[in-house]
């Protein structure tokens, strides 16, 4: 079986999302070791880390790719299967496919959504992957999503069919944390955006009730313009001891979960949540919104809290730093959460459809 894999997020700048997902099937699918099965990596411009199957490099220009490029390289290619990642699929396709919609993010208007100003060139990039993501949705062979919870969200608003959704749970792709790294006392670790889904607002509003605990915060910025953002609210609200994080590689990103006493992840709405996953396999307690799809994927691991409640967020946060005992229980529970996620899992369950689909 031959199978095509749009994997143009490894090239992406900021890590997370489509990219964390790409890599970690690239890294589970290399791990099974396919003896029956060749894997096609179409990028749109070459990347600086090392593949385990071959390549093919198209164009940078997304409209180019997605309207013709994609599809005359597949034709010579002649696959079996090409397999989407990024919520939608390229134009012109003739063989069978597979598509992962993440989310419903973008088909639908959220209630915080309601007062967020967008430039004309997001607005006019976020109608066109809408638009390609719901022809694709009711185009492709199979769908695959990650969690039940995005199933449901998923499911209601294409108006599709619970059942249609294959759910295969992401994977933690973070290296170990480096044994030697030193804990931090009352430090507050979380990851930092300029989106109001992520809703890091909550984490600010409840800082100032943890005073008493003089905790550091530290916040992890994945782009120079979550950066910008983050230092320019930091500084309206005149938070002290916050700390900002740039440019952190995998292994410094563990590192940096190792060393926090807890991580914070109050997002209103997620199509998996990985970064509380790789916390906990670095030995971190969460505190977490109990916002879909949390409960579904961390378990009994995390303190929940309301994300609309700063108020419960801070409790949460003053347990973890004052309670030794249950510090300790939530970070032995977390690492056995986390280890229920393994690439071979993800590349296991994807590779099942993907032979039901040929067969």
């Amino acid at each position: 079986m031959r199978v095509v894999l749009d994997a143009r997020p490894l090239s992406h700048p900021q890590s997370g999302g489509y990219r964390s997902y790409v890599n970690a099937l690239v890294q589970g699918l290399a791990e099974l070791a396919l003896s029956d099965v060749e894997i096609l990596l179409y990028l749109d411009r070459p990347v600086d880390i090392s593949l385990p199957f071959e390549t093919r490099i198209l164009s940078s220009s997304r409209l180019k790719t997605d309207f013709y490029l994609f599809a005359q390289q597949v034709k010579k290619d002649q696959p079996d299967l090409v397999h989407g990642t990024v919520n939608y699929l390229p134009l012109g396709l003739k063989s069978k496919t597979s598509l992962t919609l993440h989310d419903a993010l973008l088909l639908k208007r959220y209630p915080w959504e309601t007062k967020v100003s967008r430039p004309l060139r997001q607005r006019l990039l976020n109608a066109y992957w809408t638009q390609m993501t719901v022809r694709s949705a009711r185009q492709a062979t199979r769908l695959l999503t990650i969690s039940n919870g995005a199933a449901q969200e998923l499911a209601q608003t294409l108006s599709l069919p619970l059942s249609d959704f294959h759910v295969v749970y992401n994977a933690v792709s973070l290296p170990l944390p480096k044994p030697e790294i030193f804990r931090d006392q009352s430090t507050i670790l979380a990851i930092a955006a300029p989106d109001a889904r992520k809703n890091i607002e909550a984490l600010y509003d409840a800082l100032p009730s943890l005073d008493d605990l003089a905790p550091t915060l530290k916040l992890v910025c994945t782009s120079v313009r979550t950066a910008e953002a983050a230092e320019a609210e930091v500084a309206r609200r005149g938070l002290k001891n916050v700390q900002l994080l740039r440019n952190l590689d995998n292994q410094a990103l563990s590192d940096t979960y190792a060393a926090a006493s807890v991580f914070v992840f109050p997002s209103r709405l997620e199509g998996f949540g990985l970064p509380p996953l790789e916390a906990m396999q670095a030995g971190t307690p969460v505190a977490t919104s109990n916002a879909l799809p949390m409960p579904e994927i961390l378990g009994a691991a995390p303190l929940y809290f309301d994300p609309e409640k700063p108020a419960e967020l801070a409790a949460a946060v003053r347990c973890l730093l004052t309670n030794a005992g249950e510090w300790a229980e939530r970070s032995d529970v977390g690492i056995a959460q986390a280890k229920r996620y393994s690439l071979k899992a993800m590349a296991e369950g994807t590779l099942s459809l993907w032979r039901e689909i040929a067969a």
